[in-house]
């Protein structure tokens, strides 16, 4: 006869403590386990896929509200980056000041890590992690070659050395 393993061993223990119990025990254990497999299925299964159905749901009604604001605002939107080259004498024909902004940040290595227009003649940079002295060349550049101004700006240190997050607002 061969040796049995430890979880055969285990669980033939288990069944002869089962069938001990009197018939009433055994029915309390069986209504015991049940409840708590339906705990877990609940707790582990049904519970986390309903809060991200609703999450996704939340998730896509804010996506298509953006597009809908898009789709609504184009016409303007194209109309002020048609007016905004227009009406700067320093900026390069047809140029707005955000792609002015975009491409000499491009042209210096840096990474804009978010813009937002204000305007025709206004632009919000958010850069990540950039030399300080890189950051001051290029917006000497801006100023010298194209007479754009810094209106507001925001300077914290980042971990490494020499390198800084920045927050600007930019004007003609």
């Amino acid at each position: 006869m061969g040796k049995d393993s430890p979880i055969a061993q285990t669980l033939r223990k288990a069944n002869g403590w089962f069938h001990s119990l009197s018939g009433r025990d055994q029915l309390a254990l069986q209504a015991l386990v049940t409840a708590l497999v339906i705990f877990c299925l609940y707790a582990l299964v049904w519970r986390p896929s309903v809060e991200y159905r609703e999450r996704s749901e939340a998730a896509a009604g804010q996506a298509y509200s953006d597009l809908q604001w898009m789709v609504n605002n184009e016409r303007q939107a194209r109309q002020l980056a048609r007016n905004s080259g227009q009406s700067s004498g320093s900026l390069p024909a047809g140029q707005s000041l955000l792609s002015l902004v975009s491409s000499s940040a491009r042209g210096q290595g840096l990474t804009l890590q978010r813009f937002e227009p204000r305007g025709e003649d206004k632009v919000n940079v958010w850069l990540d992690k950039v030399e300080f002295n890189q950051l001051m060349k290029w917006l000497d550049g801006l100023s010298k070659q194209n007479g754009v101004r810094v209106e507001q700006i925001s300077v914290d240190r980042a971990q490494e050395p020499g390198r800084v997050q920045a927050r600007l607002s930019l004007t003609l």
